[in-house]
C-alpha cells in the first residue's frame, strides 16, 4: 500500500471530506503526534479524548489515496493538467450577447450544478467577447461565437457528430461541442472533473462509438416520477445515453378506451394479490409475462407522459415508446377477450391477428399515444409468440408465419402514414431462436402443446420492412440457438439492428459491432421503475453498456465491477431524494471491536450501546461468503425478497421503540473477499466499498438514515435470519458502527462562518 503524509490534507480539508477520505479507499498513512493533533482539530475533538484519539486511528486504518479525476464513460483523449480551475464566487459563466436557447440552457445546468452540489453562486453574463481577466466557463457548440473564437485561438476543434472538446486551465474552463448534443455531452464530461470546488485542468476530445445508446424501461408509476427525472438527468444524461424506450402498455389516460385502463388496474391488482407476474392458459400453457408493474400498475394522466417526454428531450434523450401489439397485450385484452385467440384464457395475453376489429382498437391505442408523446419511432414488441397453434378457430387453418408478417404490415404502414419508424423484437424473425415455421412445446407442468416458429428466411427477405429496427436480444453465444450468426442474417436481409437486453458480458463485442447496420445497443429493465430495483439489479448492466455504447476502452469484467463498486457512492447521492448526513457532519466511532462481530443465522449479537441522538448510522459490514439476489421482476408483488435477507438490526430507542434495518444481499453488503473472487454483475448500491489496514479485508459501508431525530438510540442488536435460502453457514460480520451525531451549536456556526 502506498503511503502519505497527513498534514497536507487535514490543512485543507473538512471534517466531512477527512472522513470521505477514510472510508472510501484502500490507504494507510504515516503520521507523526504534531500532524495528529491538526487532524483532530479537523474532526473538531480534543486529543485529551481516548475516544476521539481511537476515532482517528480507526479513521487512518481506512485512509485512501487521492484518485486522479475520471470521467465516465473513458474519453477518447485525456491528458491531465498541474493548474486546475478554482470555484468560486468570483466565477463567470459566459454566454453571447444573442445566446441560442441550448446556450442559454447549459449556462443554468451549469449554474444550478454549482449551486445544488458546490454551494456556490456563480454569475452568469453576456459578452461579446472573453475578457482578458477573471476566469470563465464558456459552453457551447462551434455556432456559439465565443466558443468558436476561442477554439480558433487554441487551434482546436471537433467536428465527429455528437463530440466534443473540453479545456481546462486555470482561467478558462471550455466546453466546445461539434453541434448541440456534442456540447451537452461535453458539459456532463465537466460535472465530472469538479471535485472540491476545482474542476480539474484537463484536455478532452471525445465523441460516440455507436449513434444509438439506449435504456428500456417501464413508464414510472406517479410517485417515481421524481426518481425517473433524477434518473434521466443525473445518470442517463451524465453517461452520455441518448435512448429511452419506454414501455407503456395502458399506463396513460387511454379517453377513447377507458376500459383498457380499468382493466390494465384490474390485472396488477389480481396479479400482485395472487403473487404472480403472469396468469397460465387454459393447459397450462406458459403464457407472455404481463409486465403488469409499468406504471406501478396505475394509470398516468396525458400532461404526466407528455411532461415526461419533454423533460428527456431537453437532455438530448429520444423517448421510443414500446407499445406491444400480437404479444404481451394483457391491456388490450383485459376488456376485450372477443379479441383473444384464447377467449378463454384468465389473462389473455395474445390477440388473434385473423379479427379485423383488432385493428381498430390497436390503431385508436398507437393513435393516442402518438397524439401525446410525439415520437419519432414506436416499438411494436412482437417477441414471444407463444399461443398453442389450433387454439385460435379464427386463425387454425392458415400459416401463423404469414399472419406475423401480416400483422407486423399492418401496424408499419399505419405508423409510416403517420410519419412514425417501427421497431420491433426480432425473435420470430430468426429460425435458429424460434424454430421453422411451427415449433413443438412438451410442457411437462401442463397440456403439450405446437406454437408458432420464426419465418423462413425467404419469408424474411420479401415479407419485412427493411427500415424497421430490429432489436436483437438473442446476441448471447452462450445459449443454444443464438449469437453471431443470427445478428449475421439480420445484417445480410438489409435490417439495422441494436442489441436488446444488452449486456457488458457480450464476447467479441469490437468485431462483432463493427459494422454500421450495427446501431447500438440497449440494456434493460423489466420490472417497475424505481430507485431499489434499479439500484438491485442494474447498476452493472446500466454503467457497462454505457462504456460499450460511447467509448472505445474495453476493461475486463472484473475490473469494470470493481470499477462501478467505486463508482456507487458518487451515483446513489446524486440519484437518492435525501442526503446523506455525513456528506456535511463529522463522523464518530461508537462501536469498534477488536476483531469483527460474527452473528451467523439464527443468532443474535450482544447489544452495542449507542446512547445519543443521531442523524444516521454507519454499518461497517460484510457477509461470510456470497448469498442470492433474483431479478426483481421475480417478485413483482415483494421486490425486496427477491435479494436474500441475512439478517437485520434492531435499533432500540430510549423509549424502547424498535426500528428494525434490513441487511440484504447486493442491496446494502456483499461477501468479505469481494474484488479478489466475486460475480462481476454483484455490487451494491446502497453500500460503499472499504477496506480495513487492520485485518486486510473488504467489508461495506452502509448509512443508515434515521427517522426519529430528537429521539436518542439506547443500543443496537444484530440478528441473523432463521429462515429462506442463506440461512446455514452464512451469517454477518459487523467491522464496526460509526454515527453522525445532532449537530450542535458550535458546528451549526462554523458552518456559517
Amino acid at each position: 500500500m502506498r503511503r502519505f503524509s497527513i498534514r497536507s490534507q487535514c490543512s485543507r480539508s473538512s471534517p466531512r471530506d477527512l472522513y470521505e477520505q477514510a472510508l472510501h479507499g484502500l490507504w494507510r498513512i504515516e503520521f507523526k503526534w504534531d500532524t495528529m493533533r491538526l487532524a483532530m482539530k479537523c474532526f473538531g475533538c480534543s486529543l485529551r479524548s481516548r475516544t476521539a484519539i481511537h476515532t482517528l486511528l480507526l479513521a487512518v486504518s481506512l485512509w485512501p489515496l487521492q484518485a486522479a479525476p475520471t470521467i465516465f464513460p473513458q474519453p477518447r483523449e485525456f491528458a491531465l493538467r498541474d493548474a486546475n480551475f478554482l470555484l468560486d464566487n468570483s466565477v463567470t459563466i459566459a454566454v453571447p450577447t444573442e445566446p441560442s436557447n441550448e446556450d442559454l440552457f447549459l449556462a443554468r445546468l451549469a449554474s444550478s450544478e454549482f449551486s445544488d452540489r458546490h454551494h456556490l453562486a456563480v454569475e452568469l453574463r453576456r459578452v461579446s467577447f472573453i475578457p482578458d481577466e477573471g476566469r470563465f466557463i464558456v459552453m457551447g457548440s462551434v455556432r456559439n461565437p465565443l466558443v468558436r473564437r476561442y477554439c480558433a485561438r487554441l487551434g482546436i476543434e471537433s467536428n465527429v457528430p455528437e463530440g466534443y472538446v473540453v479545456d481546462v486551465s486555470n482561467r478558462i474552463a471550455l466546453v466546445a461541442g461539434a453541434d448541440d448534443a456534442g456540447a451537452f455531452y461535453g458539459f456532463e464530461s465537466l460535472r465530472q472533473l469538479i471535485e472540491r470546488r476545482e474542476i480539474a485542468g484537463a484536455r478532452v476530445r471525445d465523441w460516440p462509438y455507436k449513434p444509438f445508446r439506449g435504456i428500456k424501461m417501464y413508464v414510472p408509476g406517479r410517485e417515481n416520477i421524481p426518481y425517473f427525472k433524477r434518473f434521466v438527468r443525473d445518470f442517463m444524461a451524465l453517461y452520455k445515453y441518448n435512448k429511452l424506450i419506454l414501455e407503456m402498455n395502458a399506463a396513460m389516460r387511454l379517453d377513447r378506451h377507458p376500459e383498457l385502463n380499468e382493466g390494465w388496474i384490474a390485472l396488477g391488482k389480481d396479479l400482485n394479490y395472487t403473487r404472480r407476474d403472469r396468469a397460465w392458459g387454459p393447459g397450462r400453457q406458459l403464457q407472455d409475462s404481463a409486465n403488469a408493474d409499468a406504471g406501478d400498475s396505475g394509470v398516468l394522466e396525458k400532461d404526466e407522459v407528455a411532461g415526461l417526454v419533454r423533460y428527456a428531450n431537453q437532455y438530448h434523450i429520444e423517448v421510443i415508446p414500446e407499445i406491444p401489439t400480437l404479444t404481451h397485450s394483457y391491456y388490450l385484452l383485459a376488456r376485450h377477450r372477443e379479441l383473444a385467440e384464447i377467449a378463454n384464457a384468465e389473462w389473455p395475453d395474445t390477440y388473434c391477428p385473423s379479427e379485423p376489429k383488432v385493428y381498430d382498437l390497436v390503431f385508436d391505442v398507437l393513435d393516442e399515444y402518438i397524439d401525446v408523446m410525439k415520437p419519432h419511432m414506436v416499438h411494436i414488441g412482437h417477441d414471444e409468440w407463444r399461443m398453442p397453434v389450433g387454439a385460435c378457430a379464427r386463425c387454425k387453418s392458415k400459416s401463423y408465419t404469414e399472419l406475423y408478417a401480416q400483422d407486423v404490415n399492418r401496424i408499419y404502414s399505419h405508423l409510416k402514414a403517420r410519419g412514425v419508424r417501427v421497431a420491433l423484437w426480432g425473435d420470430h424473425l430468426v429460425e435458429p431462436v424460434r424454430g421453422k415455421q411451427i415449433r413443438h412445446v412438451p410442457n411437462p407442468g401442463g397440456v403439450p402443446y405446437d406454437a408458432p416458429g420464426a419465418l423462413a428466411p425467404e419469408q424474411v427477405r420479401k415479407l419485412i420492412p427493411k427500415d424497421i429496427l430490429v432489436f436483437n436480444w438473442f446476441w448471447d453465444e452462450s445459449e443454444q440457438g443464438l449469437g453471431e450468426a443470427n445478428e449475421i442474417s439480420l445484417r445480410q436481409w438489409g435490417f439495422d439492428q441494436v442489441y436488446g437486453n444488452f449486456q457488458p458480458q457480450i464476447r467479441d463485442y469490437d468485431r462483432r459491432s463493427a459494422p454500421g447496420s450495427m446501431v447500438g445497443g440497449a440494456p434493460s429493465s423489466w420490472a417497475a421503475t424505481t430507485e431499489f430495483n434499479f439500484g438491485k439489479d442494474l447498476m452493472f448492466d446500466f454503467l457497462g453498456c454505457a462504456e460499450l455504447l460511447w467509448s472505445t476502452h474495453r476493461p475486463g469484467m472484473p475490473e469494470l465491477s470493481a470499477g462501478i463498486q467505486q463508482m456507487m457512492p458518487g451515483v446513489r447521492r446524486r440519484l437518492s431524494a435525501t442526503p446523506l448526513p455525513s456528506d456535511s457532519d463529522p463522523v464518530t466511532s461508537i462501536f469498534t471491536p477488536a476483531e469483527p462481530v460474527m452473528v451467523r443465522a439464527g443468532m443474535e449479537s450482544k447489544p452495542m450501546p449507542i446512547g445519543t441522538d443521531v442523524s444516521s448510522i454507519i454499518f461497517v459490514h460484510a457477509s461470510a461468503k456470497p448469498a442470492g439476489n433474483r431479478p426483481a421482476y421475480e417478485g413483482t408483488w415483494n421486490y425486496a425478497d427477491t435479494a436474500d435477507l441475512l439478517g437485520w438490526y434492531e435499533v432500540t430507542y430510549d423509549d424502547g421503540f424498535v426500528e428494525t434495518v434490513p441487511v440484504r444481499y447486493a442491496v446494502n453488503i456483499l461477501e468479505q473477499g469481494w474484488g479478489k473472487s466475486h460475480d462481476p454483475r454483484n455490487v451494491a448500491y446502497e453500500a460503499e466499498l472499504v477496506q480495513s489496514s487492520r485485518s486486510g479485508q473488504t467489508f461495506f459501508a452502509y448509512e443508515w438514515l434515521n427517522p426519529r431525530f430528537g429521539r436518542p438510540v439506547r443500543e443496537i442488536r444484530l440478528r441473523g435470519t432463521s429462515t429462506g435460502p442463506s440461512r446455514g453457514d452464512n451469517g454477518i460480520l459487523l467491522e464496526s458502527i460509526r454515527v453522525v451525531a445532532k449537530r450542535t451549536h458550535q458546528q451549526l456556526g462554523e458552518k456559517k462562518q
